[in-house]
């Protein structure tokens, strides 16, 4: 079957947020969640909303399946905590221009290795390319996992910030340049 990609809507949110908490990595040791990667925060129904009705929230699905997310807001979607200390960074290390932030993103266990997180992000950029020039994302430094996909992925590690104690790395890459990658 093949995998398809689609901006979710309401009927999704369960999903999407059932995925995304088992996507945390709670239960696991420090290392079991640097090796496998984890998605960082909580989200709630009205945030996803808010994400899905703005920039969108990118869908993988097999037969109805959820296979991945990843999320895109625009700046102040969420105005204290990562996303404003990232934007705030990057502000610092460049200017941003038309920029939107990516992530959470996640996903399925059973659909790793299959080019799903290269499906959402080519198709993520293939929408947002004209109406911004920088995605932006960041990654808790303890996400060893999550680093290095950033960096397989081209992403330039353009700033850094602390938050609760724990390093940040902010990472940005340019949507015109990603969607022009061919699919898996």
């Amino acid at each position: 079957m093949a995998i398809t990609m689609r901006r979710s809507g309401p009927q999704d949110r369960e999903a999407i947020l059932a995925l995304m908490a088992a996507s945390r990595g709670d239960g696991l040791s420090v290392q079991e969640r640097a090796e496998r990667g984890f998605v960082q925060g909580r989200m709630d129904a009205d945030v996803l909303t808010r994400f899905q009705e703005g920039t969108g929230v990118f869908i993988a699905e097999e037969t109805g399946r959820l296979a991945g997310f990843a999320m895109t807001s625009e700046p102040g979607a969420v105005a204290s905590g990562p996303p404003r200390l990232a934007l705030d960074a990057l502000s610092g290390a460049q200017a941003p221009g038309r920029l939107f932030l990516y992530g959470p993103a996640a996903v399925d266990p059973g659909f790793q290795g299959r080019g799903v997180l290269t499906m959402l992000l080519t198709a993520l950029s293939r929408e947002l390319r004209d109406r911004f020039d920088l995605g932006v994302a960041f990654v808790e430094a303890a996400n060893a996992k999550s680093l290095a996909v950033h960096r397989h992925y081209g992403m330039t590690a353009a700033a850094t910030f602390v938050f609760d104690g724990r390093d940040y790395f902010v990472f940005t890459f340019d949507p015109a340049e990603f969607a022009a990658r061919p699919n898996p």
